[in-house]
């Protein structure tokens, strides 16, 4: 719904709203005419009864004289009050011109000031009642068909003041959703902007990652770089093919070494410390130490021969000690290790040239920028889910508030 739409549906509401106002100043006149009619009734009422009474009677022969002297009495005490009610209260009951349009100010006014008369008079009604009596009241019980009159307008009044109040809250309330349309329109349109802006900055800095990868697939595939990370690569394979067999009896050394020198295992001097040196590094040990490394190979006989009975290792555990010192003695380890050494030597070689320093410094300089690049497309691509989401919010808000103009458009045109 657009606010075009809106603005039709408060067209709608101000012509019921017409024809409120329309039976409210109807109302208002016949009010006014009953309030007139019926005050002046009740002012003839009283003056014929005052003048059917000898003015001349005094207060203080009224113990002494007819029934007729009390009620003129009594009527002055009744009457007259309710005679200043009228005068007073309808003097401030400003009634609209016949020729003149009824504000909704208007109309709030006259229900307030004839809420008030009306207040007033049933107070002076009862005190009418009990100065004058019963019987009195039988006999004129017309004068107050007024006010059952009146208060009957004032109800009817009220009524249409409260639904003048729905009608005017209902295009208040449509008003109020028009400048939200136009606000969420407005926020749209900039977040579309905003969106379309962050896109065209994706799209750059992915044309620009993928031109700085090209150059680093190029620098990569340089033999110097590429030689210097593929003997890297067989370095850690060898690594992790040496500490397969190795690692795994790192606790072994040091329970070995712990209870030899407790006691309970006997041993040579020499193959605890040996045991120990190699507790916290093995792989790392056997590589540094020269070919055939006796001392490993004597520390692995050594635990192959206590460790069953006095270390209670597992079966499983023997049996790694076994292949392991097999290897060694074979010179299995011993090849590796020189393949090892050897491509140290030669990455080491190569890593030191001015050459791969060179390419070297370009490759690492240009896996920075990629990643700075890639941090910059997360946060881009951050930045636009983020408005998306926006955008949908303001959709459903957009949404909202057009089925709630739709509410208040039924509740008001199809009220009663």
């Amino acid at each position: 719904m657009s606010k075009a739409e809106v603005e039709t549906k408060i067209e709608l509401i101000q012509k019921r709203r017409k024809k409120t106002i329309n039976i409210a100043f109807d109302k208002s006149q016949k009010t006014r005419k009953a309030i007139q009619k019926h005050r002046n009734k009740i002012i003839e009422d009283t003056q014929k009864l005052i003048d059917e009474t000898d003015p001349q009677l005094t207060e203080e022969g009224v113990q002494k004289i007819t029934k007729k002297g009390k009620i003129y009495f009594r009527s002055l005490k009744a009457f007259n009050p309710l005679l200043h009610v009228f005068n007073t209260q309808v003097s401030k009951l400003k009634i609209p011109d016949e020729k003149k349009q009824l504000t909704s100010s208007e109309l709030n006014q006259f229900v307030r000031n004839l809420s008030r008369l009306v207040n007033d008079i049933n107070k002076e009604k009862a005190q009418v009642d009990a100065i004058m009596g019963l019987d009195f009241l039988l006999k004129k019980r017309g004068i107050y068909a007024a006010f059952a009159k009146i208060t009957s307008e004032l109800n009817d009044l009220r009524d249409l003041q409260k639904e003048e109040y729905s009608v005017v809250k209902a295009i208040e309330d449509l008003e109020s959703i028009i400048r939200d349309i136009e606000n969420i329109q407005v926020k749209t349109e900039q977040l579309k902007e905003e969106k379309l802006d962050l896109e065209v900055q994706l799209k750059v800095a992915e044309e620009s990652r993928d031109n700085k990868e090209d150059i680093r697939t190029a620098l990569v595939g340089n033999p110097i770089i590429s030689n210097s990370r593929q003997r890297g690569i067989r370095i850690t394979e060898i690594e992790i093919e040496m500490g397969t067999h190795l690692n795994s009896f790192k606790k072994k050394f040091k329970k070995y070494a712990r209870e030899v020198q407790r006691g309970s295992v006997s041993g040579e001097f020499g193959l605890v410390n040996t045991a120990l040196s190699y507790e916290k590094n093995p792989v790392q040990k056997f590589l540094d130490e020269p070919e055939n490394n006796p001392e490993i190979s004597a520390l692995l006989e050594e635990l192959i021969n206590v460790g069953e009975k006095s270390l209670h290792l597992k079966q499983k555990d023997l049996s790694n000690l076994s292949r392991a010192l097999k290897n060694i003695q074979e010179g299995k380890f011993d090849l590796h290790k020189k393949e090892w050494h050897d491509l140290h030597k030669k990455k080491n070689e190569d890593d030191a040239s001015s050459e791969f320093k060179k390419v070297n410094g370009e490759l690492i300089e240009c896996e920075s920028e990629i990643k700075d690049i890639e941090e910059k497309i997360s946060g881009i691509s951050e930045n636009i889910s983020l408005k998306s989401r926006e955008l949908l919010n303001l959709s459903e808000s957009l949404e909202n508030r057009q089925n709630r103009s739709l509410e208040i458009t039924e509740e008001v045109i199809n009220h009663p």
